[in-house]
């Protein structure tokens, strides 16, 4: 069935947010979202918040990185100001909320455009709280606001925000399900090395859980201020043999990561909509994550994954231990977790978007959503032994290929 035409096809939009090659999520959204609107056949423009160039100069580009960044959206939102008649921006917290949010409102002020915000901020909770007065000023300013979980709107509706809810999308048939004969415990935590992404609790739940399983491996990919400590803390608790740390992976890589682990782990104190855990909902693995933010409109506890206390980590371990000794349950919250993942597709979503853009009323339910029938198409050629060696081996390093890679489970596409 034809979707309707919600009137994209006459929109001219300039997405404003960070772009790949930089890392983290937000920056595959904003790429995400432009090809969908593409494929909806509206007039795109990239606006890119990021300086890389500046970002990479050794030393000195950590400094010189604010003043570049503020001088290049000036540039680039003039640019394209003349060839667009909405300002989309895809906001984080604090700078990340700070330096689009404010310049695409002057520069949409100055042209008289439309300029929509959507907030996905995984520290919403303590930065709109701490910040409140200024993030109030800016957003009752622009035209149109968006938060990707209903936690943030939440928050936001505190302080006399309204706000729509346009979750993080997922393009469903880059992750396709792959039905397992066995799960072997290849465990991924998969986000930044800060106190709020907690990765402590991650390596204490492991320790816990080799009491009773001890060939569990664990991939811990990330980087940032804890590095040094997590190492550390890794072999304090005599697991470091056990751990294969990766500052970061090419995207490639990092799919297969997610498609190969049969557990991801999250162990947030604070947090959003993560689309890590979309894309392991959609693949096939089972989530074990702490019950905050937004993870809990992805998951049902018991349901399609399991749920855990904030800094519990034999919870976390004891959750981990049910799934990986009882294949049914397994099987049963990764199918379910599938189901959940496709209410975050385009086209599910697409006449919210509409909505914002002031393009059209949203059509379909009552919750403006479209509710259509996905077909998964075309199945994954089987990738296990491409990645097994993150876990297998941490002594190589992420660019090296495993001498032997077979797997200890044959696994297949599901139709």
């Amino acid at each position: 069935m034809t979707a309707p035409d919600l009137g994209f096809r006459r929109a001219r939009i300039a997405v404003v947010g960070p772009f790949p090659p930089r890392a983290g999520e937000l920056s595959g959204q904003t790429e995400l979202l432009c090809r969908l609107l593409q494929e909806e056949g509206a007039w795109v423009q990239r606006v890119n918040t990021d300086v890389p160039g500046v970002r990479r100069l050794p030393g000195i580009g950590i400094h010189l990185l604010p003043i570049a960044q503020v001088v290049m959206l000036c540039w680039r939102l003039l640019a394209a100001l003349p060839r667009s008649d909405v300002l989309q921006v895809h906001a984080a917290s604090y700078w990340g909320f700070y330096l689009p949010v404010t310049l695409a409102w002057l520069f949409g002020r100055l042209g008289r455009r439309r300029v929509v915000v959507t907030y996905s901020g995984g520290m919403a909770r303590s930065f709109v709280t701490r910040s409140w007065r200024l993030v109030v000023h800016l957003l009752r300013r622009v035209d149109g606001l968006a938060a990707t979980s209903a936690d943030g709107q939440e928050i936001l509706q505190r302080y006399g925000l309204r706000a729509a809810r346009t979750p993080n999308l997922l393009a469903l048939e880059e992750h396709p399900l792959l039905a397992r004969t066995q799960w072997p415990p290849l465990l991924l935590w998969l986000d930044e090395l800060e106190p709020r992404a907690n990765p402590a609790m991650a390596l204490h739940a492991l320790a816990q859980l080799h009491q009773s399983m001890a060939e569990a491996r664990l991939l811990l990919v990330g980087d940032g201020s804890l590095a040094g400590e997590v190492t550390a803390l890794a072999r304090s608790l005599g697991v470091a043999g056990a751990v294969a740390y990766r500052p970061a992976l090419t995207e490639r890589k990092r799919q297969d990561a997610i498609r190969e682990a049969s557990v991801v782990w999250r162990t947030a104190s604070e947090d959003s909509l993560p689309q890590v855990l979309l894309e392991a909902a959609a693949s096939g693995a089972v989530v074990v994550a702490t019950a905050v933010g937004g993870v809990p409109e992805l998951l049902d506890d018991g349901v399609d994954g399991l749920l855990a206390p904030v800094d519990d980590a034999a919870a976390l371990a004891q959750a981990t231990l049910r799934v990986l000794s009882r294949p049914f349950l397994a099987e049963s919250l990764a199918t379910n977790a599938r189901i959940s993942a496709e209410r975050f597709t385009w086209r599910r979503r697409r006449a919210s978007y509409a909505k914002l853009y002031g393009l059209a009323a949203a059509t379909g339910g009552p919750s403006g959503e479209e509710h259509i029938d996905h077909d998964d198409g075309e199945a994954h050629d089987d990738v296990l032994g491409k990645t097994e060696f993150l876990w297998s081996d941490p002594r190589l390093d992420a660019g090296d290929e495993p001498d032997d890679g077979r797997p200890a489970g044959r696994r297949r596409a599901r139709h």
